[in-house]
C-alpha cells in the first residue's frame, strides 16, 4: 500500500510514513456484501379436485334379535320349504337336508338371476341393433353347429348365439332363423346316433339314397360346414325329438344314489314309439358298420340337497322289477 499524503510505498506493518511522517490509517478489512435472502414468491396453486369418498355403510351385526319381523319371515319361508320337500320326498326331511336344500335353492336362484340380467342387457342392446350384433368375450358356442366362437366370430339376435357361417346360411335362406332357437325342430348327425343308433356312415347312405333330405350349411370355401335335418322336410320319416329322449335313471352305488341316462329303447317298445314313421323301416335295413353301438357312461352324483330341488325325469332302479313305467316322452302317442 502507499501513503495517502506523499505516495511513499509503505509496508504492511508500518504505522507512520518514513518520508513525511504521516500516520497511517489502518482500514478494516472489507466484508463481502451479503446478498439478501431471496424469499420465493408464493404462486397460488389450483385446488385438486378429489372424488368424494364413497359411502360405506356401517357393518351390521349378523345377530338378529328374536321376535323381529325378518326372523319371523325367514322361519315362515323355511317352514314352507320343508313342507314342499317332504311332499316331494314322501318322508320327513331332516334339518341337515333342509339347510342344504335351502343353500342349493339360493345358489340356483342366484344363477337364474344372473342369467336374467345378462339377457336383459342383450335385449336392451337389441333395441338399438335389431338386426343383431357381436358379443364381447369368449366361451360362446353356436346354437346350430356347436362351434366355439369369440368376439367378432359371434352373432347374436332374437334367436340366440350363432357363428358367422351359420348366420350367413340363415341370411341366404338355406336354413330358417328359428333353427337356432328351436333345436327340437331338427336332427343333427349326433342326434341320429342317440335317437336311432344310426352312425354317420348310415346317415350318409340314407342321404345318398334319397331317404333323408339334409340342409347343408357351406363354409367360406363352399365346402360343407355342417348339415341339419329339419323335421318338416322329413314328414312321416322322423318323429318329434321328444319321443326319443333318454330318461334319467337312479341306481345305488356305495350306498348312495347315483344317476345316469339310458337309451330310451330300454324303457319303451320302439315298434310302438316309432309306429307310423319311416325311420323305423330304415333302422331295419342298417348294415353292421352303420349302427352306433357305443353308449357313453353318463353317470353322475347329485348333491343330497340339490336333488330335492332338481326336477329330474328319473326311473328308480332300486324299486322292484316292472314297477317303473315308460315316461310319456318314450311312449306312443
Amino acid at each position: 500500500m502507499f501513503c495517502t499524503s506523499c505516495g511513499n510505498k509503505l509496508e504492511a506493518e508500518d504505522k507512520f510514513c518514513g518520508q513525511c511522517g504521516k500516520a497511517v490509517r489502518i482500514q478494516p478489512a472489507r466484508k463481502p456484501d451479503i446478498e439478501p435472502e431471496r424469499i420465493p414468491e408464493k404462486i397460488p396453486k389450483e385446488p385438486i379436485l378429489k372424488e368424494p369418498t364413497p359411502y360405506i355403510p356401517p357393518i351390521v351385526s349378523k345377530h338378529i334379535p328374536s321376535g323381529t319381523k325378518w326372523q319371523k319371515a325367514e322361519e315362515k319361508r323355511k317352514a314352507e320349504l320343508k313342507v314342499l320337500l317332504e311332499k316331494s320326498a314322501g318322508r320327513e326331511v331332516t334339518d341337515s337336508e333342509l339347510n342344504e336344500s335351502e343353500f342349493w335353492l339360493k345358489q340356483y336362484a342366484d344363477l337364474i338371476y344372473r342369467i336374467y340380467q345378462t339377457d336383459q342387457r342383450r335385449q336392451e342392446k337389441l333395441k338399438e341393433n335389431p338386426k343383431g350384433f357381436h358379443l364381447e368375450g369368449q366361451g360362446y358356442s353356436c346354437a346350430i353347429c356347436g362351434r366355439n366362437v369369440s368376439d367378432l366370430e359371434t352373432w347374436y339376435d332374437q334367436h340366440g348365439v350363432k357363428c358367422l357361417i351359420c348366420q350367413k346360411a340363415i341370411d341366404d335362406k338355406i336354413i330358417p332363423a328359428t333353427a337356432a332357437s328351436d333345436k327340437d325342430s331338427w336332427y343333427s348327425v349326433l342326434d341320429f346316433e342317440r335317437s336311432f343308433f344310426i352312425n354317420r356312415y348310415g346317415v350318409k347312405r340314407l342321404v345318398k339314397e334319397g331317404l333323408l333330405k339334409p340342409r347343408i350349411i357351406p363354409n367360406a370355401s363352399g365346402r360343407p360346414h355342417c348339415q341339419i335335418f329339419l323335421i318338416e322336410d322329413q314328414k312321416d320319416v322322423l318323429p318329434p325329438k321328444e319321443l326319443t329322449k333318454w330318461p334319467l335313471v337312479r341306481f345305488q352305488k356305495d350306498g348312495q344314489d347315483w344317476y345316469h341316462s339310458e337309451p330310451w329303447i330300454q324303457h319303451a317298445n320302439p315298434m310302438e314309439v316309432l309306429k307310423g314313421y319311416k325311420v323305423l323301416d330304415y333302422m331295419q335295413t342298417l348294415k353292421e358298420t352303420e349302427i352306433q353301438k357305443t353308449v357313453h357312461d353318463l353317470s353322475f352324483q347329485v348333491p343330497e340337497g340339490a336333488k330335492h330341488i332338481m326336477k329330474v325325469n328319473c326311473i328308480d332302479k332300486t324299486k322292484p322289477e316292472g314297477s317303473n313305467k315308460p315316461k310319456t316322452e318314450t311312449s306312443a302317442k
